[in-house]
């Protein structure tokens, strides 16, 4: 079997959490090189695995090493920048995290360059690949609830650093890009496309409620998907307790993806004299961790000429959304998405 020759970009917490062990556990995979200009993250992953070389900056690794394989969990502002000289250094496959960049030129920049050199980009939108999702989407594509006209989505937790992240990289507005709504947002953004199509306006409302942070902890987007559905992405880092999940209303019946759960789906007719004939049944009660879904299937296509099935063009529809709602929180006003 063809070994795979993997370097990591970034080693912090996406990395730890999912990229490297996702690399780690694939057989067509050999961890060669780890790139962070961070001593003690370097140490943190080498306690954890082997790379054959541990790098201080990308452009070493990538002078040193022939590599086959990618993946890039740096902060956000560094994304275009990494992007595009692995694409130039002849790198076949690549793991962009999200969000693929923190503006849409620069995520426009990456798309193009991925054309000019001819990279396979996959984009770290994790959530497609936990099982509640991917139950959801198969009973809209069989039309269990006909046509959906509303979707709900709330993703919230108490924030990523400190715990789950190992700098405060998110809470810096010139690493990020911005808070809660490129870190959490932007996963509902892509998922409210993968379920209804693309998302042609957005109001919305970003705001640091609780955490002492120059970025957003707290937003609220109301979507628009042309004439045929509405919805809203609520999404938050001061949230220790709390629904997470997505509801998604059709024409026959809705769908409650529970992420504390299951994935149910009631069928049938109410009627506004409060008579109602429904019929529940549950679609998925096992979770499974999303992360290792996203990876394995990440490493299954390595090798390929297939597109990955999230890629840059789903990548940049989210970005597209995420700063459309930015700026409509800034101006107060309905932003069309084209």
């Amino acid at each position: 079997m063809k070994k795979f020759r993997v370097g990591v970009i970034g080693g912090g917490a996406i990395a730890q959490a999912c990229h490297i062990p996702g690399f780690a556990a694939a057989k067509n995979c050999e961890l060669v090189a780890l790139a962070d200009p961070d001593p003690k993250i370097r140490k943190m992953v080498s306690e954890k695995w082997t790379f054959a070389r541990q790098y201080s900056d990308h452009a070493s690794m990538l002078a040193a090493e022939e590599l086959d394989v990618v993946s890039i969990g740096t902060p956000n502002v560094f994304h275009k920048p990494i992007a595009i000289d692995c694409m130039k250094k002849g790198i076949p496959a690549m793991l962009l995290e999200k969000p693929i960049a923190i503006s849409l030129a620069e995520g426009k920049a990456i798309a193009d360059a991925a054309k000019k050199y001819g990279t396979r980009v996959m984009v770290g939108f994790s959530h497609r690949f936990n099982a509640y999702a991917q139950s959801a989407k198969a009973a809209l594509d069989k039309g269990l609830i006909g046509k959906p006209y509303m979707i709900r989505v709330r993703f919230a937790h108490t924030g990523p650093f400190p715990g789950w992240a190992k700098t405060d990289w998110f809470y810096n507005p010139k690493l990020s890009g911005g808070g809660a709504m490129l870190d959490m947002a932007i996963h509902g953004f892509d998922l409210v496309q993968y379920y209804l199509g693309p998302v042609t306006a957005v109001m919305a409302k970003a705001a640091t409620l609780r955490k002492k942070i120059k970025v957003d902890d707290n937003n609220v987007t109301l979507l628009e998907f042309g004439n045929k559905a509405l919805g809203y992405v609520e999404t938050g880092w001061t949230s220790p307790s709390g629904y997470c999940g997505v509801e998604i209303m059709g024409d026959n019946g809705c769908i409650y993806v529970d992420y504390n759960s299951k994935v149910t789906m009631v069928v049938g007719a109410r009627t506004a004299d409060g008579k109602f004939e429904e019929k529940t049944s549950v679609l998925c009660d096992k979770m499974n961790r999303a992360w290792d879904g996203e990876m394995a299937y990440f490493t299954s296509q390595l090798g390929k000429r297939s597109k990955f099935c999230v890629g840059l063009p789903e990548g940049l529809a989210a970005l597209k959304v995420a700063l459309g709602a930015f700026k409509s929180s800034q101006t107060g006003r309905r932003v069309a998405i084209s």
